[in-house]
This record gives C-alpha cells, sequence and structure tokens, in this order.
C-alpha cells in the first residue's frame, strides 16, 4: 500500500480548502477601482461647471445687457390677434417681420455682449463657444422668416449639436452664469 504524500491529509469532517479564483480577484479589483473613482469625485474632482465663465465682471456686464436688449424685444410683443391657426400670406409677412425686428435686437445684443472679452483665454475660448451657439441661434430664426416670406407654414427649426437643440447649451451657459437675461427667448417674437 503506498501512500500519496503529494496531498495534505484530510479530514472527513474538515472543510475543503478556500480557492481564490479569477473571478473573486477581478471582483476585488472592479470594486476598488469604483471606489476609487467615487473618492477623487467627491474628495479631489473640480467642482466648476464646464461652462462657467470665472471672470464675475464679464457675467455681471452680460446680464445688464441682456435685461437691456429684453426691455426691447418685450416692446414688440403684440398677442392681440392670438394664436392663428391658419394664416394669411399678409400675416405670415407680418409674423416674419416681427421675428426679424427681434432677432435683430438679438443680434445686437450677442454684438454688445461679447465687445468686451474675459480676461482668460479658457474664459475667452467658452464666451467663443456661447458665440458660435447664438450665431446659429440668429440663423435658424433668419432660415424661418425665409419660410415665412415664401409662404411656407412650417415650424420653427431649431440646429441640434450633439443631440441637443442649441438654445438648451445656450440657456445652460446662461444658467450656470447668471445671466439670465441672456437666455433664448421662448417665442420667436418679443417673449
Amino acid at each position: 500500500m503506498s501512500a500519496d504524500l503529494s496531498a495534505p491529509p484530510t479530514h472527513p469532517d474538515s472543510p475543503a480548502p478556500r480557492r481564490i479564483t479569477f473571478v473573486k480577484v477581478l471582483l476585488t479589483i472592479v470594486v476598488l477601482g469604483l471606489l476609487a473613482m467615487w473618492v477623487y469625485a467627491f474628495g479631489f474632482a473640480s467642482k466648476k461647471a464646464a461652462y462657467r465663465v470665472d471672470d464675475a465682471a464679464w457675467r455681471e456686464r452680460a446680464q445688464q445687457v441682456c435685461l437691456t436688449y429684453q426691455a426691447q424685444r418685450l416692446e414688440l410683443v403684440d398677442t392681440s390677434q392670438g394664436y392663428i391657426a391658419e394664416p394669411t400670406r399678409e400675416q405670415m409677412i407680418e409674423h416674419a417681420d416681427l421675428v426679424d425686428a427681434a432677432t435683430d435686437i438679438l443680434e445686437r445684443q450677442l454684438a454688445d455682449v461679447t465687445s468686451m472679452q474675459p480676461a482668460s483665454e479658457r474664459d475667452q475660448s467658452l464666451v467663443s463657444d456661447y458665440t458660435g451657439y447664438w450665431t446659429t441661434v440668429l440663423a435658424d430664426r433668419r432660415a424661418y422668416t425665409a419660410r415665412l416670406r415664401n409662404y411656407q407654414l412650417e415650424p420653427y427649426l431649431e440646429t441640434a449639436i450633439e443631440g441637443n437643440p442649441v438654445t438648451n447649451l445656450l440657456t445652460d451657459f446662461s444658467v450656470v452664469n447668471q445671466i439670465t437675461a441672456c437666455t433664448p427667448p421662448n417665442e420667436l417674437g418679443g417673449e
């Protein structure tokens, strides 16, 4: 009778030896990685918003400029006719004129807001993005009025940037920078 010396003797009542499996090691690594990510996110990552302009003077000036132009746009509002489901050609041209007048005000607003640039390169880059988004909105508005002037009764179409309407990006920028008067108007005319 020969004894197997390679395996340790086992007693029938003793538990089987534990083996560390590949899956357990992998799960431990994943859990530790997630824990490290959350520690970094809550403890060390920058809390600054992506669109936040650091230059407080620029933000304050932009809000004041936009409040002035917002008041001018509100003077254009005329809801006396209410919603017109099937406008005449004359009403379409009248509406195009109103939208163009409001768009002219928005163009002057943009020029005035961006005439003074913030100090840092990062802030200037953010304002450049803001300018680009506004330029897109203005072009969308002009395309809409061109369709109205051609008697094409179609809804206002807004450019999507990375799957989002461009006004969403401008709204986010305006809210984060506390320049809510610079948010694109809800309506094409005044407000």
